[in-house]
């Protein structure tokens, strides 16, 4: 049985008064142990993803297919139970870490919330200690504000508090963002040692390529609200891409010359009637421009949204 299981997944919005479908026909499967990693350009829906397993899209979306984690399903469950698995089996390390910590409380403040610790005695104070040296930081740390620790600090105390609890399932929302290469390489050993025995799960959001190349794992490469190609991430990564438009991305990687993809993707409220890849695809035909391609098996555990392939 699947940890997580994501069936149909469609994620919309009521923005000027007309409903916007923004991501749709989401399928996504990730078992004990396992690893999935999430790539594309800013805006194809990546984060909402991550939002929509979290249960915490805004007010105003709309959610139509699955969510399932083990015998529960998200997009169905109350508030109680949704805050009970996000308490105990599912962490969340949240995008930007420079705007996700209260910036008028010490760290060891807002870190006492999520352990669930008294907010006084030797024993809290012991418990954020223990939190941080998990992640390399000085027992210093608990005693400063946000805006006294550097992106990397951040960085890792966010990883602490999303994985202190040791949740069978973290979703990480671009934790790399925004952060020099060492500290980078530091964040993504810590990922790694989380998921390294084969027991817990990760469902990683992310738009750099060296990241996701280094936690091999199942790979969906998404555009404008879809995946476009799903398999094995060192397999797509290393030469067996088959979409356009993963391959385009993998020649905009400075090992491959920075060969940028050319034009930009549709916005939410103009996406064509066929491929959402077609106007900037090089092997796009009249038919790419009418007839919506399904996502499809091409060979073993390998799937793309192509008519050419």
């Amino acid at each position: 049985m699947s940890l997580l299981c994501i069936s149909d997944l469609e994620i919309g919005f009521c923005l000027n008064r007309q409903s916007v479908s923004v991501v749709d026909d989401v399928c996504l499967e990730l078992s004990a142990g396992e690893r999935a990693i999430i790539i594309g350009e800013s805006g194809c829906g990546k984060s909402l993803v991550a939002m929509a397993v979290m249960g915490i899209l805004p007010p105003n979306a709309a959610v139509r297919g699955t969510i399932r984690f083990e015998e529960e399903n998200l997009t169905t469950a109350d508030k109680n139970t949704l805050k009970k698995i996000r308490a105990t089996r599912i962490g969340y390390v949240p995008q930007s870490a420079g705007t996700c910590l209260n910036p008028v409380f010490r760290f060891q403040t807002q870190a006492k919330e999520v352990l669930r610790a008294p907010g006084h005695g030797p024993s809290a104070t012991s418990a954020v200690e223990r939190l941080l040296k998990r992640v390399g930081l000085s027992p210093a740390v608990a005693r400063m504000y946000p805006h006294q620790l550097s992106e990397g600090m951040k960085g890792r105390a966010l990883f602490g508090l999303g994985t202190c609890r040791e949740p069978d399932l973290l979703v990480a929302d671009e934790p790399t963002k925004g952060l020099d290469n060492v500290t980078k390489a530091e964040l993504v050993a810590l990922l790694d040692r989380f998921t390294e025995k084969g027991k817990r799960s990760l469902l990683l959001i992310t738009h750099d390529l060296d990241v996701a190349k280094t936690l091999p794992g199942r790979l969906a490469v998404m555009y404008a609200g879809q995946f476009v190609e799903v398999g094995a991430s060192h397999a797509i990564l290393d030469g067996a891409a088959r979409h356009p438009y993963t391959q385009g991305l993998l020649k905009s990687h400075p090992s491959a010359g920075l060969h940028p993809l050319p034009g930009k993707a549709p916005g939410i409220f103009h996406r064509p009637l066929g491929c959402r890849f077609a106007g900037r695809c090089p092997e796009a035909d009249a038919d790419c421009m009418h007839h919506t391609p399904a996502l499809r098996r091409i060979a073993g555990d390998h799937w793309v949204r192509c008519r050419h392939v």
